[in-house]
């Protein structure tokens, strides 16, 4: 008799195997023993995979768009994402630009793909790169991303300029960017490790 393993789950309290089919069809069943909570991933949840591909394309946005916008006698001052990297670097802030880029700008970018990627491998014979890989690689980019701290300077440096230059205004950019930061976050929270990786 052959038994699809790929329904059964153990019970963590009372180590009782249960048919999340046969319990019920929703995200989160009760072991029928000790009425214990469980998750049951009957179907894949695409949604980590809409919010990856989502926070990608706002990602391009934002850097189109400027964050802020100054006006300081006459002139006009706006700046995006990635042009905010460059100012560092004009200003021979080398160090300083190099980790802004890095925690900025390429952990998130690389941590979307991982999520992206290891969809495509679940649904797929594709395999590029191995589950340790993409799972190292996860955690890696998960840790060293920090674009709600650069969020958080933004508006402390709108803050500070008020009442110092003659506008101060935040710009498309920046509503993106927070669009951004919420996709971002739902990807990552949203994403189910354990049925690519067996976490």
């Amino acid at each position: 008799m052959n038994v699809d393993t790929e329904n059964i789950i153990e019970c963590a309290n009372c180590g009782l195997f249960v048919d999340k089919t046969k319990v019920s069809t929703s995200t989160i069943l009760k072991c029928p023993r000790c009425n214990s909570k469980l998750k049951a991933h009957i179907n894949e949840c695409f949604d980590a995979l809409f919010y990856a591909i989502s926070a990608l394309m706002l990602f391009i946005l934002v850097n189109i768009y400027p964050l802020i916008d100054l006006s300081f006698t006459g002139l006009d001052l706006q700046t995006t994402l990635i042009g905010t990297v460059g100012a560092l670097f004009s200003s021979n802030m080398f160090f300083v630009a190099m980790i802004v880029f890095f925690t900025i700008v390429l952990m998130p970018i690389l941590n979307s793909l991982i999520i992206i990627m290891s969809f495509i491998q679940m649904h797929t014979k594709l395999r590029i790169f191995t589950e340790t890989l993409l799972h190292d690689g996860l955690k890696f980019t998960q840790s060293w991303t920090f674009i709600e701290v650069f969020i958080l300077s933004i508006i402390v440096t709108y803050i500070k300029l008020t009442g110092m230059v003659s506008s101060t205004k935040f710009d498309w950019g920046f509503y993106i960017l927070l669009a951004y930061i919420a996709c971002f976050y739902l990807s990552n929270k949203k994403y189910q490790g354990e049925r690519v990786f067996g976490e």
